[in-house]
């Protein structure tokens, strides 16, 4: 497989006919020479040859202004909202750096880290929000290719999907005696996530404009209650600081690929019920899954999951005055799964029912979103979120085993 060598760089003169010129005009002593030669090459390597490497390599900042509003995603929150949101994203980023093939695959994603700063609207009640995120920014457009290389154009449209995950701190919480109204965050710390669309609007040699949409969640996966979580939504017009150059990568081999994966998996969460501020509640999930890969960005699956919620005794004893024993709670559950991989990360969707449930206490349907990540060939490490509808359910961490052909 050829190299690429950019068209803006063409050397007048290659290296053996420098140094055959030298030669033919210099009486050159073997250390003379040996200095020379590695002088020249030195000299090579710090030309533009390489330059399609400085924008992979180097750090931007974006500075993103915005202006939105809290989403009352419940008739409880409605008495909340009471003035635009606004606030600002810093975002450290750089292209990756085209090692992975996961990289060639998503065209370039951008990567790095993302702090924000939101002003609720409702400083009283709602507070200030603060969060630290990781944020992946996949580019939409379609690849272009020069020779072997990827080609990225410092010019015309491009526009990108951003998914971030971390961490959160809001300045007011929901508190019995200072803060009752409201019961949207019962905790100071929480998850933050988010979704953003953002395209570019010009590009100059020193930067560029972007502008998008991106939606903000902050809850704590009803850790603690109450956990309706925060919704913002909102606009934002970005300044990407930085020298603008075309970047390149050189085309990596397909990787070898398995056609299915089955998966043996334990996870656990901590839970609260109301009323807040009472005792939490473990649950466990066994799970059993088997996904066929379409493609080396996707994977499709089904499979089972065994829940024990040890909340629901006394969940179900609060409404109907009947303490059910531990079998009674237990449920089945049937998952269809969705994953979108990058290398050993895969981000997974599923949708489940409940075969089994005497209780009924959520109704039929449940869903699950998170992170799975292959610490090995067969060990993964998984971090996901139950939830019924937009109602989270807990926080699930756990390990499993998985084996593939």
């Amino acid at each position: 497989m050829k190299y690429f060598r950019p068209t803006y760089f063409q050397p007048s003169i290659c290296l053996s006919t420098r140094i055959k010129r030298l030669q033919g005009t210099v009486n050159f002593q073997p250390s003379t020479f040996n200095f020379q030669l590695s002088i020249i090459v030195l000299l090579l390597l710090s030309t533009p040859a390489f330059a399609q490497l400085d924008s992979i390599a180097r750090t931007n900042v974006v500075l993103s202004p915005f202006g939105g509003f809290i989403v009352p995603h419940h008739k409880s929150m409605s008495h909340l909202i009471q003035g635009h949101s606004y606030g600002v994203h810093v975002y450290a980023m750089q292209m990756v750096n085209g090692t992975k093939y996961w990289h060639e695959a998503y065209n370039l994603p951008e990567h790095g880290i993302d702090f924000t700063f939101t002003n609720t609207g409702n400083p009283s009640q709602l507070g200030q929000q603060y969060s630290t995120s990781y944020l992946l920014n996949l580019p939409l457009n379609v690849k272009r290719y020069d020779e072997d290389a990827l080609h990225v154009y410092n010019y015309g449209f491009r526009h990108w999907m951003g998914l971030g995950i971390g961490l959160g701190y809001t300045t007011r919480r929901w508190d019995l005696e200072t803060n009752h109204q409201a019961a949207v965050l019962g905790s100071r710390i929480n998850v933050a996530l988010s979704l953003q669309y953002a395209a570019r609007l010009v590009s100059f040699k020193q930067g560029e404009l972007r502008a998008g949409i991106r939606l903000s969640h902050l809850s704590n996966g009803a850790f603690q209650l109450p956990n309706l979580g925060t919704n913002n939504a909102g606009l934002f017009v970005s300044y990407v600081a930085g020298r603008n150059r075309s970047a390149f990568m050189k085309v990596i081999p397909v990787p070898t690929l398995e056609k299915y994966a089955f998966s043996i998996g334990a996870v656990g969460g901590l839970k609260e019920i109301p009323p807040p501020t009472g005792r939490k509640y473990v649950a466990i999930v066994l799970s059993l899954l088997g996904e066929k890969r379409v493609s080396y960005k996707s994977a499709f699956g089904i499979g089972l999951d065994a829940f024990y919620d040890s909340s629901l005794r006394p969940l179900i004893d609060q409404r109907s005055n009947v303490m059910p024993t531990p079998n009674e709670i237990m449920q089945v559950g049937a998952v269809f799964s969705y994953s979108l991989l990058f290398d050993r990360f895969a981000l997974k969707i599923q949708q489940g029912v409940y075969v089994w449930d005497a209780q009924r206490v959520n109704g039929s349907l449940y869903h699950r979103v998170g992170l799975r990540y292959a610490v090995g060939s067969h060990v993964y490490a998984q971090l996901t979120l139950k939830t019924h509808f937009a109602k989270a359910d807990y926080g699930e961490l756990g390990i499993g085993y998985m084996l593939r052909k």
